[in-house]
This record gives structure tokens, C-alpha cells and sequence, in this order.
């Protein structure tokens, strides 16, 4: 939808399927919306910035994560916690929204594309769920990166020597993200991170306590 036109895209043939990054639309009457861990999320974001020269490269992540909550980096459609918020509180629960988790596609992909399927009443055949999880694979998008990307009207301005497709992962966080970081992230949106199933550090850090102070 970012690069057709709206008088196009109005006389193609219904049902129509698009993708973008908006904000709550009452346009949209059917929604698929697929959701990540934030902390996740603040990565790729770091990660792309550079890649469109928003931020200079090895910025300090621990910088960047206050300003990307702000919505500094994404004005017109807020931050994260904006976005989400303003799907859950218009659509959740209706018949015509459905909420994905991105680490969920991850680790049963034939269980959630079935789950596409039956909510765009189309049959959940094991056999074309099969092939479009082959043909969206990571490593096929970065094939498709390198001969691709400078076609595409996401990347075709950006640094190339920065891959669009990275890691393709979930719980990178744990590991990147300083400690002060996490904890800045929770203290604002943890309540948000638990109602959509993600664990915060801080009950983690509590479970191995309780865990380690019952062995004693």
C-alpha cells in the first residue's frame, strides 16, 4: 500500500490483502495483527535506523531505546506501545481481528498459518502452508535481498551493506539489551509485555530466586 497508488489499489478485485505498519483504521475491517516482543522489536528498530542513516553507526543502544520509545523515529504512527494499544482497545476479541505473536509463527509455523487460513475462509492445506513457509523462510529472504533489495521501495535507499533481513530470531534481547535498558522498558510498558504472554525479567529473576531458595 506504500507503493500503489489509492485510486489502483481501489480497482483491484475484492478481497483485497494489504500489508502496512498503521495504527488503528476503521477502513480495515478484516485484520490480521501480528505482534513481538518489544524488547525484540527495539533491536530490529536500532538495526534499521542505522540502515537508513537515522542514527550513526554504534550508536549506544542503551540512547536510542528511550528515544524509539517516545516514537521519536515513527511520528505519524506512534510507538509501539501507541500501535498495539490502539488495535487492542478498538478490536480485540471481535470475530474479524486476529492477534498473532511473531515468536509464535517462529516455533509452530503450521499451526498459525492454518490458524490465517481458516480466519481468510480459505482451506488449510498442508501442502500450500508448507510451501509458503519455505518460500518466506529467512534464508530465502536474504536470497532475495541481495538481488531484490535494491528494488524495493523500503530498501532501495538504504545502506547496503546492512542486511534488511538479520537474525529472523526472538529472545536476541536477553543477551543485547543492557540490564538498565530492559528495565527502563518494563518499568513503562510491563503491563502491556505480560497481557500479550511475554515474561518480564524482573518475575524471571524472582522464579530462579524461589526456585534456588526452595533447593536450599
Amino acid at each position: 500500500m506504500y507503493k500503489t497508488a489509492d485510486w489502483v489499489l481501489r480497482r483491484r478485485p475484492r478481497p483485497r490483502v494489504l500489508k502496512s505498519h498503521e495504527s488503528f483504521d476503521a477502513r480495515y475491517r478484516r485484520i490480521i495483527y501480528i505482534v513481538r516482543d518489544p524488547r525484540d522489536v527495539a533491536i530490529s528498530n536500532y538495526h534499521w535506523e542505522m540502515k537508513l542513516r537515522s542514527i550513526p553507526e554504534g550508536s549506544p543502544i542503551e540512547e536510542f531505546v528511550p528515544r524509539w520509545m517516545d516514537g521519536e523515529f515513527w511520528r505519524r504512527i506512534g510507538s509501539w506501545a501507541d500501535h498495539v494499544n490502539s488495535w487492542l482497545a478498538t478490536r480485540q476479541g471481535h470475530d474479524s481481528f486476529l492477534l498473532m505473536r511473531y515468536e509464535d509463527l517462529q516455533s509452530n509455523q503450521q499451526r498459525e498459518l492454518a490458524r490465517v487460513a481458516k480466519f481468510m475462509g480459505l482451506n488449510p492445506d498442508l501442502e500450500r502452508i508448507s510451501q509458503a513457509i519455505e518460500r518466506s523462510s529467512a534464508a530465502n529472504m536474504r536470497k532475495m535481498e541481495e538481488t531484490q533489495g535494491k528494488k524495493w521501495v523500503a530498501t532501495f535507499h538504504t545502506r547496503s551493506d546492512k542486511p534488511f533481513v538479520r537474525k529472523a530470531s526472538s529472545g536476541g534481547w536477553r543477551a543485547i539489551l543492557p540490564e538498565t535498558t530492559v528495565r527502563y522498558m518494563e518499568a513503562h510498558w510491563g503491563p502491556l509485555i505480560k497481557q500479550l504472554g511475554y515474561t518480564l525479567s524482573t518475575e524471571g529473576e524472582k522464579e530462579a530466586s524461589e526456585i534456588t531458595h526452595a533447593s536450599q
